[in-house]
């Protein structure tokens, strides 16, 4: 078998999928609250240019393109959930279409079919379909890339080579760690004899360097937090794809079975894996986030594997059991994802309980300073509170003596704050606040806390 068999044209097959995805992407959407990530999505898609470009000289240059993508969906207004994570659920939507189409091109209808809806169903992919991050978006472009690799591989003409490398250029800039998709597509090309592949894959790293050169200068304030992934991470793998071991079971084992029929979709599905641990044992850049474009092609290779198992056990029958049976292993974990708690954290309430219990003339202190953009999405009581991380104009914030001259006659101080471990213990902030006022009650929501400091009397 060659390494990137052709089938029949894309057909409506793709549609259903697709379908399914769109509305597994709306369920619910607005129920969960924007947790710290998406806050900071959120807050940099309704910057002025000009603040959005300070913004980026200090961290996240790697989500640019995505924040500016966001902004016309900072117009529409309303609750920020559902404005916010629109363009997530038009991507997840455009990739299962894609995961269908390509698997019908390379091994039939069934498998395509299969593969998108088993994509539409994975939890993983779900979450990050109604997440304001690039995640998902990152997803579809990887779909694209590899449509376009396989067009390439079976008929190269000097505008795929454009295309292609253009789409991997665009993959790069909307997260740099998808480009270990590139090995896995560089493989498969050899393996198919289209080496010229390689060129387009040079081009599109041109096209990356200046993105490269910043975040190597940002990568302490961007992923600091990383750590290299165990056994322990490894095992628990499947399960943060699928949801729980028996749903696992089921998408892993049909991978399994159809991992060998169609090498260009494993290569996708195990490289990007298998790269990002294995340079994490060096340097950290592992998070299942960080490669879920790898999922289209684990669900792909599933699809595969349940049409070739299948195909002699009445498949119009057989198929859409399957199908339905990886939905019922799912459900309790796609319902779990669209709580109000289904986030990290719980923003929306936060806000709520700060609004609910503020006073004239309470101050707000964020520590680390980096807090008051994770919380700023809600924005309503931050507005009315004044904020003594930094001075008023200031870039950097207070120093522990300044802050002490601003909490001069302050009777109480709303800290909001991850919780106070040893990294944050010696914050100059903190323990000037803490010299001075004293701790109330500390409440949680999700990984933020939120304590009030009143003064002595």
């Amino acid at each position: 078998m060659s390494a990137l068999p052709r089938a029949g044209r894309p057909a409506l097959v793709a549609i259903l999928p697709a379908l399914v995805a769109a509305v597994l992407g709306g369920w619910r959407l607005g129920v969960p609250s924007l947790w710290r990530d998406e806050s900071v999505s959120a807050m940099a898609a309704r910057m002025s240019l000009a603040d959005l470009r300070r913004l980026l000289a200090d961290i996240d240059t790697v989500h640019a393109l995505y924040y500016v993508l966001l902004r016309p969906f900072a117009a529409l207004g309303g609750p920020p959930e559902v404005p916010f994570r629109l363009l997530s659920v038009v991507a997840f939507t455009a990739a299962a279409f894609g995961v269908a189409a390509l698997g019908q091109r390379l091994a039939g209808p069934v498998a395509g079919l299969c593969g998108g809806l088993f994509y539409a169903l994975t939890p993983i992919a779900d979450r990050y379909a109604q997440e304001a991050r690039s995640y998902a978006l990152v997803s579809a472009v990887a779909v694209l890339s590899t449509w376009l690799l396989v067009r390439l591989v079976e008929r190269p003409t000097p505008w795929l080579h454009v295309g292609y490398a253009a789409s991997l250029a665009l993959l790069g800039w909307l997260h740099l760690y998808a480009v270990l998709l590139v090995p896995a597509h560089l493989v498969a090309a050899w393996l198919a004899g289209r080496r010229s592949a390689l060129l387009s894959a040079a081009g599109a790293g041109v096209a990356l360097l200046p993105l490269v050169a910043i975040a190597a200068g940002q990568r302490g304030a961007q992923v600091f937090w990383l750590q290299a992934p165990g056994l322990k991470e490894v095992a628990a793998f499947p399960v943060e794809v699928a949801g729980s071991w028996p749903a696992a079971a089921v998408l892993f084992g049909l991978a399994l079975w159809g991992a060998w029929r169609v090498p260009v979709v494993t290569l996708w599905a195990v490289v990007p894996v298998v790269l990002s641990m294995a340079i994490s044992q060096v340097q950290p850049i592992y998070h299942p986030r960080y490669v879920l474009f790898a999922v289209p092609g684990l669900a792909l290779l599933a699809g595969i594997g349940a049409a070739a198992l299948l195909r002699h056990r009445r498949p119009a029958v057989t198929v859409p059991l399957a199908v339905l049976a990886f939905a019922v292993l799912t459900y309790g974990t796609q319902v779990a994802l669209r709580e109000p708690n289904g986030r990290p954290d719980d923003l929306r309430s936060l806000a709520a309980a700060l609004a609910a219990e503020e006073r004239p003339g309470d101050r707000v202190l964020f520590v680390p300073q980096r807090y008051r953009l994770f919380v700023a999405v809600y924005g309503e009581p931050y507005e009315r509170l004044v904020d003594l991380t930094h001075a008023p104009g200031a870039a950097e914030p207070r120093t522990a003596a300044e802050l002490g001259q601003a909490l001069a006659g302050v009777e109480r101080v709303w800290l909001v704050s991850p919780r106070i471990g040893p990294r944050y213990a010696d914050d100059e902030r903190y323990l000037a606040l803490k010299k001075r006022l004293k701790p109330g009650r500390t409440r949680t929501f999700g990984s933020i806390h939120l304590t009030l400091y009143t003064r002595d009397n």
